[in-house]
C-alpha cells in the first residue's frame, strides 16, 4: 500500500491509497475460509461446501470490507505519521474502482491546518483601559442597596426616585401594537430613563395611561433593558425595541437605614461593622467589575491583534465540508452567505488551538472545580450568604454534573487562563478612564 496527498497554496487537497491485491488477499482468503466453516448450505454438510461456491457468493462483499478496512487504517496512520492537522473530515471522491483489479487507487478531498506563526512579543504595546472608580458611583451603589433592602409602597403618582410597573406590548416605530407582538410584564425605574422628554412623561404618568419607549434610546447606557424584562436570545433578535407601558402599579422605596441591619443583609452578619468599612466593600465589589470588564475588553483588543495575522484556510474544501453535514445540509449559497462569520470562527478555533499547544494553557479536573467553588462562593455571597469551601464544594460538584454547565464553566477558565498569558506576553499601554468613557468606547467599537 502507498499512500501520499498534494496540497495547493490555499491548503485544499488530495490524499491518495494505492492498494494491491497482496495488502488483503490473505485477510480475504482468512475471511472465505471462517465462513465456509460456519456455512449451512442445502445439499451440504457444514463446512462441506466447496470454496468456489463460498467465493461466488461472499468474496464481493468481504473484499469490499476488508478494502475498507485498510483505507481506514491507511488513512489514519498517514495522517499520524506525517503530522498532518486536517480540518473537517475526509471527503471520497467519487470514482469507479474495480476492486478486484491487481492494482488500484482510492482518493480523499482534504483541507489541512495552515502553518502560521502567532504575534506574541513583549515588544507589542496594546492598551489596557483602566476604570476608576469615583465617590459618586459609590454613593449611587450605596443608595442601590438601600432602596433593594428598603419598604416598597403603592403611591398614587410617579415620583424621581419611583419605579414603574405594568404591561410592556410591543410596537412598531409609529406606537401600533404589532400582531403577535411580545408582550412582557415588568417594571422600570425612574433613574434608569434617560431620555428627557421619555422621562418627563414617565413622571406625569397615571395608572391606566400609556408610555412609548424605545429600548435602544430612552435608557442610561447600563441600563439593559431586555435583560431586566427577562427576553430570551429569540425574542432579543426578533424585536425592534420599540415598547409600549401601560401603567399598573407605581412603587415607591423607602431606601433602609445604613446600620447594621443592612450590612448584615448585604454582606452577611457580622462581616462588617461600619459605614467606612460598608462603603470599602462596596468600592472593592465595584472595583472587581470594573476589572472584569477591563480585562474583557483587553481580551478583545488581544484577539483583533491576533486575528490579523494571515491564515490561508482551506476554503473551498471547508465549503464543500459543511455542504455535506446533517440531515439539511446548507446550500453553497447559503454558506457563501454566512462564510464571513464561519471563516472567524475557524481562524480563531484555530488560534486557540496553537495558543494552548505551544504555550501549554490547558484546564484538568482540579482547575475546573477549584474555579466552580470559587464561582458558588462569589455568587453565594452576592445574596449575602457565605458558605465555607465543604459546602461551596458540595455545591459545585452538583453544578459541574450538568454537561452543559461544566462545559461552560471550562470555556470560561480557560479565557482566564489565556488572559493572564496574554497580560504576561504583551506590554501592557494603561490608559485610565471613567466608566462612562469606557462605556462610549464600547459603543464605538460596536459600529
Amino acid at each position: 500500500m502507498n499512500v501520499f496527498h498534494n496540497l495547493d497554496r490555499q491548503n485544499n487537497g488530495v490524499l491518495t491509497i494505492e492498494i494491491e491485491q497482496q495488502d488483503f488477499a490473505g485477510k480475504v482468503e482468512k475471511a472465505l475460509l471462517d465462513y465456509r466453516k460456519r456455512a449451512n448450505i442445502p445439499g451440504f454438510r457444514i463446512g462441506m461446501a466447496p470454496m468456489g461456491m463460498i467465493k461466488k457468493q461472499y468474496e464481493g462483499p468481504v473484499r469490499t470490507d476488508e478494502v475498507n478496512k485498510i483505507l481506514q487504517d491507511g488513512l489514519f496512520k498517514y495522517l499520524e505519521s506525517e503530522k498532518l492537522e486536517i480540518l473537517g473530515q475526509p471527503l471520497p471522491i467519487a470514482n469507479t474502482v474495480d476492486f478486484s483489479d491487481p492494482k488500484f487507487q482510492v482518493q480523499f478531498e482534504i483541507g489541512v491546518a495552515p502553518k502560521f506563526d502567532l504575534a506574541i512579543s513583549e515588544k507589542v504595546k496594546l492598551p489596557y483601559h483602566k476604570i476608576k472608580i469615583d465617590n459618586a458611583t459609590i454613593d449611587e451603589e450605596m443608595l442601590n442597596l438601600r432602596n433593594r433592602y428598603g419598604k416598597m409602597t403603592e403611591v398614587n403618582e410617579v415620583g424621581q426616585e419611583d419605579i414603574l410597573f405594568g404591561d410592556f406590548v410591543e410596537t412598531d416605530k409609529r406606537g401600533n401594537h404589532l400582531e403577535n407582538g411580545i408582550k412582557k410584564e415588568g417594571k422600570i425605574g425612574i433613574k434608569s430613563i434617560s431620555d428627557k422628554r421619555t422621562r418627563k412623561s414617565a413622571l406625569s404618568l397615571k395608572i391606566g395611561e400609556t408610555i412609548a419607549l424605545s429600548a435602544s434610546k430612552s435608557f442610561v447606557d447600563d441600563f439593559d433593558f431586555f435583560q431586566v424584562l427577562g427576553f430570551d436570545e429569540d425574542e432579543k433578535g426578533s424585536t425592534l425595541g420599540f415598547f409600549e407601558l401601560r401603567l399598573k402599579t407605581i412603587y415607591h422605596v423607602e431606601p433602609a437605614l445604613v446600620g447594621k441591619d443592612l450590612f448584615d443583609k448585604v454582606f452577611g452578619e457580622g462581616s462588617i461593622n461600619s459605614e467606612e468599612e460598608f462603603r470599602d466593600k462596596i468600592k472593592e465589589d465595584i472595583q472587581g467589575l470594573y476589572d472584569r470588564d477591563s480585562d474583557i475588553h483587553f481580551f478583545n483588543t488581544v484577539t483583533e491583534h491576533l486575528m490579523k495575522i494571515k491564515i490561508n484556510l482551506p476554503v473551498d474544501f471547508m465549503k464543500k465540508w459543511i455542504s455535506k453535514q446533517g440531515e439539511n445540509p446548507p446550500s453553497i449559497s447559503e454558506i457563501n452567505e454566512q462564510w464571513e462569520q464561519t471563516e472567524k470562527a475557524m481562524r480563531w478555533q484555530l488560534i486557540e488551538s496553537k495558543l494552548q499547544r505551544d504555550h501549554n494553557i490547558q484546564v484538568n479536573k482540579e482547575d475546573l472545580l477549584s474555579y466552580a467553588v470559587k464561582m458558588v462562593k462569589t455568587r453565594m455571597s452576592q445574596y449575602g450568604q457565605m458558605m465555607d469551601d465543604k459546602e461551596a464544594e458540595k455545591m459545585a460538584l452538583g453544578v459541574l454534573e450538568n454537561r452543559e454547565q461544566a462545559e461552560q464553566l471550562s470555556d470560561q477558565l480557560l479565557q482566564d487562563k489565556m488572559l493572564e498569558f496574554f497580560k504576561g506576553s504583551f506590554s501592557l499601554k494603561m490608559v485610565d478612564t471613567s466608566y462612562a468613557n469606557f462605556l462610549k468606547l464600547l459603543k464605538k467599537a460596536k459600529k
